[in-house]
C-alpha cells in the first residue's frame, strides 16, 4: 500500500511537472499577436544581425544602426514620391505616441536622392514634424537589408538584430500594431 501511495503521488507530481514545462516552453516561444496589417509582419527566426552601412541620422551625423543600439527601434524606409509611404506617415506619428517607453524609437530613413533638403519640408508640410527622418540617398542601407520596394519597416532589438519587417503600407496606430510593438518590448 506504501508502494502504491508512493507511486500514485509521483506520478501526480510528474504530471504537474509535465504540463509546467510545457506552459514555460510555451511562453518562451510564444509567438507576437498579430492581426489586421500586422499579419503582414515576418518574424526573422532566427533574427538577423544590423549591417554597419552608415547613413545620415535627423541631425545630419553619419552614422550606422549600431549606433541605435540598447532600445527597440522601429525603422520605416520611405520617400517623398512615394504614396503608399506618404499614406502610412501619420499613423506612424501616432504609434510614437501610443508606445509608453523609453526602450522604444521610430526612425524614418528616405532614399529621396535629394536627401533632407527635399523631405524635411515636406514631413513639415504635412504637419509631421514630430517625426525624425534620416537619410539614405543611395538606399545603401536599403540595399544591404536587400529590401526590393518602399515602404518597409524593419523592427530591430536592443542588441542590434532584426527581429521582423513588414513590407507595404500598414496602419500603424492601431490596436494591433501597437499590441505587436509592446509584444517585442515585454520580452
Amino acid at each position: 500500500m506504501r508502494v502504491q501511495n508512493f507511486l500514485l503521488t509521483m506520478s501526480h507530481r510528474l504530471i504537474v511537472l509535465s504540463f509546467t514545462l510545457i506552459l514555460v516552453a510555451e511562453v518562451a516561444h510564444a509567438t507576437p499577436p498579430k492581426s489586421g496589417d500586422m499579419n503582414k509582419f515576418t518574424e526573422n527566426n532566427p533574427s538577423i544581425e544590423s549591417p554597419s552601412t552608415p547613413f545620415m541620422d535627423p541631425s545630419g551625423k553619419e552614422v550606422t544602426l549600431h549606433d541605435f543600439k540598447k532600445s527597440w527601434t522601429l525603422i520605416n524606409f520611405w520617400a517623398t514620391w512615394c504614396a503608399p509611404c506618404i499614406s502610412e506617415l501619420p499613423s506612424l506619428a501616432k504609434l510614437e505616441s501610443k508606445i509608453n517607453s523609453t526602450n522604444f524609437k521610430l526612425l524614418l530613413i528616405s532614399i529621396d536622392r535629394s536627401g533632407p533638403r527635399v523631405f524635411q519640408p515636406f514631413l513639415k508640410k504635412l504637419g509631421l514634424t514630430s517625426l525624425k527622418s534620416g537619410s539614405d540617398p543611395k538606399a545603401s542601407l536599403m540595399r544591404k537589408f536587400g529590401l526590393t520596394g518602399i515602404p518597409t519597416t524593419l523592427l530591430i532589438s536592443p542588441t542590434g538584430k532584426v527581429v521582423g519587417k513588414l513590407e507595404g503600407a500598414a496602419k500603424w496606430d492601431t490596436p494591433s500594431a501597437v499590441e505587436l510593438v509592446n509584444f517585442y518590448l515585454r520580452n
